[in-house]
């Protein structure tokens, strides 16, 4: 079975045994971004030929639409593999079994990860923090970094949402690292990571005062 990457935080990238996919439409590129994480989300979700026509071509006539719908989907099989799909006349998904890496999945499991630590989720242990490390290094972007639908306010929606959540995601984490690596006198890297964290949400006070609280322990360092 081939190996598959799918990198949707920061611009859309495909890869299927190291090499870059190329997908001839934006339709195509929204079609597997929106099957991975939903396909990788509690359950297995998989969607109806008509539900994903409506979500893509939301302006089309039905028939034309579910060509479309065709049409993108025979690409996509071409691009990564008929074996990584779960297609019959009425459903489509991915195959639980497909082994598809996402980033965002990687991602959220990093930060999951401190639960199995065995210690309250409000400290963080030294195997916390990397994980956590790992996880912001993975944050090259937001989800789906300049990319957009602007004939499906549907899609775009469904995008926004999962931005917002990745980003608070990333701010909790980089919270923890900043106060993490404060904690340990590493004061430089807790800089770095209080920037990012700043970056977020420049209006955001605690991030600023901890910010300047870190700068003021480096000085008198």
């Amino acid at each position: 079975m081939s190996t598959v990457r799918l990198c949707l935080l920061g611009p859309p990238r495909l890869e299927r045994d190291g090499k870059p996919v190329e997908l001839d439409t934006r339709k195509t590129v929204a079609l597997v971004a929106y099957l991975v994480m939903t396909g990788q989300s509690p359950g297995g979700q998989t969607h109806t030929r008509e539900a994903l026509a409506t979500l893509l071509w939301p302006e089309m006539e039905p028939q034309r639409a579910r060509a479309n719908l065709r049409r993108s989907l025979s690409v996509l099989k071409k691009g990564i593999g008929g074996e990584c799909l779960v297609v019959d006349r009425q459903t489509i998904g991915t195959h639980p079994e497909a082994g598809i890496w996402l980033d965002v999945a990687d991602f959220r499991r990093l930060l999951n990860s401190p639960r199995m630590h065995g210690h309250p989720e409000s400290e963080s242990c030294p195997d916390c923090l990397e994980a956590l490390a790992e996880a912001v290094e993975l944050y090259r972007g937001d989800f789906l970094e300049g990319f957009s639908l602007r004939d499906s306010a549907s899609f775009d929606d469904w995008q926004f949402f999962q931005t917002e959540g990745l980003r608070q995601e990333l701010a909790r984490a980089l919270e923890r690292l900043v106060h993490g690596r404060s904690a340990q006198g590493m004061y430089e890297q807790a800089i770095a990571y209080g920037r990012r964290w700043v970056a977020l949400d420049p209006l955001h006070e605690p991030a600023q005062q901890q910010l300047m609280q870190l700068y003021a322990c480096l000085l008198y360092t």
